[in-house]
């Protein structure tokens, strides 16, 4: 498939052009329908009569329709779109980063969406549906999903697939809810991700932050501890990475404790704990959910996060947090991979 876009490129570079623009203006128009031609042609930076030309090409085909409220997509363009999807990194040629991330850091897989989520948001949500077809495709009957919070993986929750219901799945919150907005906490998530496979979910109403004498009363609380083996018995887990003093911040971390961050250059963390560039854990955070020991007994467990903002922060948690996939985008993958001397995985 790479020797195919290649020739292509040599030999009808006018052909991949147009592939470009149509896929961009259907992707475009499926997030943010009714759509008029003249946001098309402002956000995608294409003259407005090109666009409109395009979209009549595209409606004479049926993937699209117009209304006096803008442009839609039809199921036909929908289908059309999801075809496509699955070519896209040979497009854009964002398989040779997943080619060497998967490399170095010793991976199962790795996928990488064109784009960076820090300077478009749409971005994020070609992460959310790339994690989700992903996730549907590893998913097997009697599974125990496990999932973390946060905006991205609410993209990918929103993005799965409603379909026949998968025979006793079960889905849980990896840790307690980080007291972000409802849609983003890992209860949330997970409820809509059991709710599409039409399978089962439990929740784990605690704090995510927690004073370690309190975590530890609650852990003898016999509901909680069932709870907590359910959890700690994933076959498989899904979660986010965040920038170390981002994430800090969010669970409102006192002066010193920032301090202590800074100091033992904290960059990335993922469920509580916060790695430095090589991926030695350096703070952690108590509360009550997976432990990083639980890790090794899980067979999957996917990273997803993108952004150029969270490279460091990626590369550091994939330094020093057992993964084996890895859904991101070109932004970070490249930030990844930028300057990695003397930090790659052993």
């Amino acid at each position: 498939m790479d020797h195919l876009f290649s020739l292509m490129e040599r030999f009808v570079p006018e052909a991949l052009e147009i592939i470009t623009m149509r896929y961009q203006i259907l992707r475009l128009v499926f997030y943010q329908q009714p759509i008029g031609r003249r946001q098309i042609s402002k956000a995608l930076n294409y003259p407005e009569r090109t666009v409109r030309g395009e979209v009549e090409v595209l409606r004479s085909k049926g993937a699209l329709y117009t209304t006096a409220a803008g442009i839609f997509l039809t199921p036909s363009g929908k289908s059309l779109l999801q075809e496509i999807d699955q070519y896209i990194p040979f497009l854009y040629q964002t398989q040779t980063l997943a080619y060497e991330i998967k490399q170095m850091f010793n991976l199962q897989e790795v996928i990488v969406v064109p784009g960076d989520s820090y300077q478009n948001h749409l971005v994020k949500k070609d992460i959310g549906i790339a994690a989700a077809r992903f996730l549907q495709r590893i998913l097997k009957p009697g599974c125990i999903l496990a999932v973390t919070g946060g905006t991205t993986l609410a993209e990918m929750a929103a993005a799965m697939e409603q379909g026949p219901g998968m025979e006793n799945i079960l889905v849980v919150p990896a840790r307690g809810g980080l007291g972000e907005d409802m849609e983003q906490q890992a209860g949330t998530i997970a409820a809509r991700i059991a709710k599409s496979l039409g399978g089962q979910y439990r929740l784990l109403h605690i704090p995510d932050s927690l004073e370690e004498n309190t975590a530890e009363v609650l852990r003898q609380d016999s509901h909680v501890n069932e709870i907590i083996q359910t959890i700690k018995s994933s076959d498989i887990l899904v979660h986010g990475i965040g920038s170390a003093l981002e994430m800090a911040s969010r669970r409102n971390f006192t002066a010193s404790e920032l301090k202590q961050l800074h100091d033992r250059g904290a960059v990335g963390e993922a469920m509580r704990y916060y790695f430095d560039k090589a991926g030695k854990i350096v703070f952690e955070v108590a509360g009550i959910g997976l432990e990083r020991t639980d890790l090794d007994k899980i067979p999957e467990i996917i990273a997803v996060a993108g952004g150029s903002h969270k490279g460091d922060a990626i590369r550091a948690v994939l330094n020093g947090c057992r993964t084996t996939a890895l859904i991101t985008d070109e932004g970070a993958a490249l930030k990844i991979l930028h300057n990695n001397n003397g930090n790659k995985k052993g």
